[in-house]
């Protein structure tokens, strides 16, 4: 398939793929659902979501084993989209290994620091775990960070791990695993970027970059906000727990924001930035929220009118997590018996 096929197909498949997505109509009715298995049902028999939950029994699937099938649906969406981006040769398909290679390791040091839960050993579809360097099986059975760091021998997250591992003084508990997820996060944005610059040329790279480093942005912006807002973190504080290495943002104006007194201080700097016109008059309740609505439109926008197939294939990706995290919403919002009209507050993007 030559370069021009296969960029066109990217483009027309995650296209076609968005055009399934839940329409305002679904929306209403999951959540007008009475319990779990109601919503299961509508979920196998009205939606496009039928095949990914064929072998989901209404009566006797909890939430837990739902969402996994939900996430494991979209990690083969990933799967199939990076089939596509593979005869282009852009290499972002690594990008979606990697991602999931470091969800994996980040659910593992969850499970380490709050041990009493059961341990999980995480999902990959067949195409993503062929490409993968991890051993989920070792990674399952490690009972401490330094036990784990050791079943990543022979990656490159044991070399982002190992600093940590021979610290002494280092522990998972307090703002450890904030730490570890930031130097992580750091690491696959470095990954990601690396392959945008060595790949793409021209307004391709400009544009594909920009991309990266605004989703980095986005939440580096979430996470100082919320460090603001429950510790009152300092500079110094934040720098070691928020994943910085990648940006569209000046050093300068990112020192600016991490020196905000407060955390509206921070959606008040953001005046300085590339993204000021995006908060600017943005109310929300949570800055999750506010956050996922911006990014919502912006990626919308690039999904329907870009002619990069790599930066559609990345606004698919995210509108489909956009979605997903709707869907888990309203699960939560049934399971608790929320009323609908509550539930509805939290969900981004419906009807679009």
């Amino acid at each position: 398939m030559g370069n021009t096929q296969a960029s066109n197909a990217i483009l027309a498949k995650a296209r076609a793929m968005y055009g399934r997505r839940l329409t305002a109509r679904n929306y209403q009715e999951l959540l007008n659902c009475r319990d779990l298995p109601d919503l299961i049902s509508y979920l196998k028999t009205r939606t496009s979501y039928s095949e990914a939950l064929q072998a989901a029994n209404p009566a006797t699937t909890h939430r837990a084993q739902l969402e996994t099938l939900l996430r494991l649906n979209l990690f083969e969406q990933y799967a199939s989209l990076c089939r596509y981006e593979m005869n282009i040769g852009h290499d972002f398909y690594r990008y979606f290994i990697i991602r999931s290679e470091v969800q994996a390791i980040t659910t593992r040091l969850q499970e380490l620091h709050a041990p009493d839960g059961d341990v999980s050993i995480y999902t990959m579809p067949d195409f993503i775990k062929k490409h993968s360097c991890l051993n989920l099986n070792a990674m399952s059975m490690a009972t401490s960070f330094k036990m784990l760091v050791l079943a990543l021998e022979g990656t490159p997250y044991a070399k982002v791990l190992q600093p940590f591992a021979d610290d002494p003084d280092f522990a998972l508990e307090n703002s450890g695993l904030l730490e570890l997820e930031a130097a992580l996060d750091s690491f696959v944005n470095s990954q990601v970027e690396q392959i945008a610059s060595t790949k793409l040329s021209g307004k391709s790279k400009e544009e594909m970059l920009y991309l990266l480093r605004r989703q980095s942005d986005l939440r580096a912006i979430a996470d100082i906000y919320r460090l603001k807002s429950v510790l009152r973190a300092d500079r110094a504080f934040i720098k070691k727990r928020v994943s910085l290495s990648v940006s569209n943002m000046t050093p300068r104006q990112l020192d600016n924001l991490m020196d905000a007194q407060d955390a509206q201080d921070v959606i008040h700097r953001l005046v300085n930035t590339p993204y000021a016109s995006e908060f600017y008059g943005a109310s929300f309740d949570y800055i999750e929220e506010g956050v996922r609505k911006i990014d919502y439109r912006w990626h919308l926008k690039k999904l329907r009118f870009s002619t990069n197939p790599s930066v559609v294939l990345f606004c698919y990706i995210f509108l489909a997590e956009n979605e997903l995290t709707n869907i888990v919403h309203i699960i939560e919002g049934v399971r608790y018996g929320l009323a609908p009209d509550d539930i509805a507050t939290l969900l981004v993007g419906v009807g679009d």
